[in-house]
């Protein structure tokens, strides 16, 4: 069960935050085409910017939507999940040591939790070097990457196959995470982002019932050593492709019926000493605001 939890766990985690970015991402987006081709108003036009994290302004009040919660829940999730892999996987016997797979996982998501410190410090305006919190974005995933590969030994030939998939999921990721480091404000990166992410989790999803089935019916009880539950396998995650692909496109939509509506969005319900871009946590139009 331990084991079973420990991938629906990261699953839900990264299925959150892919739709967190997706949704503001589309926003700001939506929004600097509306000002782009607003000709009857005069305001200022808002230029899109990509962010690596974004403010919690569903939450009421004037000073927690400015300070960097997504950071904080990061930082909070990797070190419950660290602490569970320490606790979960220690062994006493021969000699006190953490279980090897647990390790694997702690390795997994400390460049998650470091790039979270980073994230704050940015917030705090920290004198870093620009763009580094998409470089440690890319860090993050690359040692989520290398740890996954290499997660392979001693495992049925169903159990390495999703692993290989999802590390070549983690791979996309950390390509699109090495490109938004060069084009930060490329409206197509962040998508990729939030797109591979929503994969890592449907998929994180799919290996806990498909490794650790949660019934002894034989229509899902999967052969571990079968080739043609690899073949299956191979199928049902191209279907994850093209089904995480629509809920974005659906997404999309969605939020540009919300942000295109006066009703929901509207600049003018803002008070103009506090404009929504006063967070300025990771906004790369302007590098020298994020460091030296």
């Amino acid at each position: 069960m331990g084991t079973f939890i420990g991938h629906i766990a990261p699953g839900v985690f990264f299925i959150f935050f892919a739709f967190w970015w997706h949704i503001h991402n589309c926003a700001r987006y939506i929004k600097s085409l509306a000002n782009e081709t607003d000709e009857k108003t005069k305001r200022t036009k808002n230029k899109f910017q990509g962010s690596t994290t974004y403010p919690c302004y569903c939450i009421p009040g004037k000073i927690v939507p400015r300070l960097p919660i997504e950071s904080i829940m990061k930082i909070l999730i990797t070190s419950i999940h660290f602490s569970i892999e320490l606790i979960g996987g220690y062994y006493s016997e021969p000699t006190p040591h953490i279980g090897e797979e647990n390790a694997h996982h702690t390795a997994m998501l400390f460049g998650f939790f470091l790039g979270a410190w980073v994230e704050i410090l940015v917030h705090c305006k920290a004198p870093l070097p620009t763009r580094i919190t998409q470089a440690m974005g890319f860090l993050a995933f690359a040692m989520e990457c290398l740890m996954m590969a290499f997660h392979l030994h001693a495992r049925s030939m169903v159990d390495g196959h999703i692993h290989v998939l999802l590390a070549l999921t983690i791979a996309c990721s950390m390509i699109g995470a090495l490109a938004e480091c060069f084009d930060p404000n490329n409206f197509w990166f962040i998508v990729a982002r939030s797109f591979f992410a929503l994969t890592q989790g449907t998929w994180f999803l799919q290996a806990a019932y498909v490794i650790w089935p949660q019934t002894t019916n034989p229509y899902f009880v999967w052969d571990q050593n079968s080739h043609r539950s690899v073949s299956i396998l191979t199928m049902c995650y191209a279907y994850h492709l093209a089904g995480n692909a629509f809920l974005l496109i659906v997404g999309y939509l969605l939020i540009h019926m919300f942000v295109s509506s006066p009703m929901k969005w509207n600049h003018n319900q803002i008070d103009d000493d506090e404009p929504i871009d006063e967070y300025k946590l990771i906004m790369n139009g302007n590098d020298e605001e994020n460091g030296v």
